[in-house]
C-alpha cells in the first residue's frame, strides 16, 4: 500500500492512547526500546547470518524501522509538526551542513613544507 507521509502520520493517530499533555515523553521511552530492538536484530541478523541479511531478517529490520518512523510521527505530531515539515528541515539543515563544508574546504589554503 502507497500512502503519502502525511497521510501516514494522520492514520496513525489512531493507534495513540496517551494524553496530548505527556506526548512527547511517552514517545521518547518508545523510541529508546525500538532503537534497542532494532539494535537487537541487526545484531541477531549479522551473526546468525554471518554478516549478511537474509530476507525474512532484512523484513524483521523493515518492520522495526516503521516502528521507529511510527514514534518519529508521533513526537513530531505533538510538537506541532507535519513530516514533511520534519523532512524539509532535515534537508535543509544537511544542505548547509554540506555547504559550509564545501566552502571551508575550497577555502583551505594548502601549507608549503619547505
Amino acid at each position: 500500500m502507497k500512502m503519502e507521509i502525511n497521510d501516514y502520520q494522520n492514520n496513525i493517530r489512531n493507534f495513540i492512547n496517551y494524553p496530548p499533555e505527556i506526548g512527547p515523553f511517552t514517545v521518547i521511552l518508545s523510541l529508546q526500546d525500538n532503537l534497542g530492538k532494532l539494535s537487537e536484530k541487526i545484531n541477531k541478523s549479522l551473526i546468525e547470518e554471518h554478516g549478511g541479511f537474509t530476507k525474512e531478517g532484512r523484513t524483521k529490520i523493515a518492520i522495526s524501522l516503521g516502528d521507529i518512523l511510527f514514534d518519529i510521527s508521533n513526537m513530531a505530531y505533538d510538537l506541532g509538526y507535519t513530516l514533511n515539515d520534519i523532512i524539509s528541515l532535515n534537508i535543509m539543515k544537511h544542505t548547509m551542513e554540506k555547504e559550509k563544508e564545501e566552502k571551508e574546504k575550497s577555502t583551505d589554503i594548502p601549507t608549503d613544507s619547505k
